[in-house]
């Protein structure tokens, strides 16, 4: 399955201005619903003349130095930190000719080892042996590495967290450098910050939108009216839980829920079983408790060549599988994604707080909120498994359409 991008949009904008030339009026897909949303503006003075950002030189020499954790190879994390790099790069910080990977095809730790060994320039680096993956390495051998940099060698200038528990472990550590989180579904009920508003100590910040997921069901329930979708997880913050119920409260929809152990082996034997106990929950959850939706939260399954024989009991019963965070599986066979977070935005947002906290600002005095602006991706060949029809507007409000065909092409109309 690919993205069948380019092709497509150019039929849709010959459409959309036969459309309008007849006179008819085209009303935004954005407006009509929840997740219209303005967004910070990182280009704005205002920000900027506060909180300097631009690139400088270390004091006493030398150059800035970047520890990176992360969970594992999961590739949202991964397309999360492209964005951010790229970001880096374009606002002076970082020089290099190309990344060796494409946004959608990213091993964060893998990414951070290659910029390790390049000369980025004059302004920062990132450090091969501070670059860790929690699920592999383990929190007692990774605590103890961070330490040995930040209290021994004192070469690490700042700590950045991709995800919730790579942002609670390491502020549990109290390493006393600015720690950086980024990629959290909720770090204010994680107890990373204190609030959107207040970070709570002067040497943490995380990137906070509240509202992202309890606007991202309720765009589902409007397109697909459900009156019982069904949730598998395994953390209750990380999957979102209290916004989606949330929502369905204000709709009087149902959320039936089932919580399972996080898989974090890579025994193959392990593995199978904990995809067949979850096949399982999934035909329990059709032909017993009858539901009529299904949202995939994060991080219940990490392989996209598993995707296809889980969903299929869900495309036999018509049901619809909705997604919380990864265009990932839109690709390999889910139905529709609203993505609460705007990659490129946010790589933008990132870079700024990344500038201004080397030019000595403290993270707890930076901005944290960043609203993004939603995108649509929707699967064609699964809605129309479902019955499901896209409307003219869905489609050309639509970032990636993945269709059978082999074709791939840029896509953004």
């Amino acid at each position: 399955m690919k993205r069948n991008k380019a092709a497509l949009s150019r039929i849709l904008v010959i459409a959309w201005l036969i459309w309008a030339l007849s006179g008819c009026a085209v009303t935004s897909h954005q407006e009509n619903n929840s997740m219209d949303r303005v967004k910070v503006d990182t280009s704005s003075g205002v920000l900027q003349n506060r909180f300097p950002s631009g690139p400088m030189v270390k004091g006493g020499g030398g150059k800035f130095r970047i520890a990176y954790i992360d969970i594992d190879e999961y590739p949202v994390t991964g397309s999360m930190l492209y964005y951010v790099i790229e970001s880096l790069k374009q606002d002076g910080w970082i020089e290099y000719d190309s990344l060796p990977m494409s946004a959608d095809n990213v091993d964060a730790q893998k990414l951070i080892h290659w910029l390790a060994e390049q000369d980025l320039g004059p302004y920062l680096e990132f450090v091969s042996s501070a670059n860790y993956y929690l699920a592999y390495e383990g929190e007692e051998s990774v605590a103890q590495s961070l330490r040995d940099h930040i209290e021994n060698k004192k070469d690490i200038d700042v700590v950045f967290a991709m995800g919730t528990w790579p942002g609670t472990f390491a502020k549990n550590l109290d390493l006393n450098v600015p720690l950086l989180v980024y990629g959290t579904v909720d770090p204010v009920r994680a107890g990373i910050v204190q609030s959107a508003e207040n970070s709570g100590d002067e040497m943490i910040w995380a990137q906070v939108d509240p509202s992202a997921f309890t606007r991202q069901l309720q765009f589902y329930y409007d397109t697909f009216p459900f009156t019982r979708i069904g949730m598998v997880y395994n953390d209750e913050i990380v999957a979102a839980i209290p916004d989606y119920e949330r929502t369905a409260a204000e709709n009087n929809f149902t959320i039936t829920k089932v919580r399972i152990g996080k898989l974090e082996s890579n025994n193959p034997a392990d593995q199978e079983r904990y995809y067949a106990d979850l096949k399982e929950v999934y035909r329990k959850m059709i032909l017993e408790d009858k539901i009529d939706a299904y949202l995939i939260n994060t991080d219940v399954i990490t392989e996209n060549d598993r995707m296809e024989e889980l969903f299929r009991i869900f495309y036999e019963h018509k049901i619809p599988i909705f997604v919380q965070v990864g265009d990932n599986y839109i690709e390999n066979g889910a139905f529709m994604l609203v993505s609460p977070r705007d990659y490129k935005g946010l790589g933008a947002f990132v870079s700024y707080i990344v500038g201004a906290t080397l030019n000595g600002a403290k993270p707890g005095d930076l901005p944290q909120e960043y609203t993004s602006s939603p995108y649509l991706s929707i699967n064609l060949d699964v809605a129309d498994t479902i019955g499901f029809t896209p409307t003219f507007e869905m489609l050309l409000s639509s970032e990636y359409i993945y269709t059978g065909e082999k074709q791939e092409g840029s896509g953004e109309l």
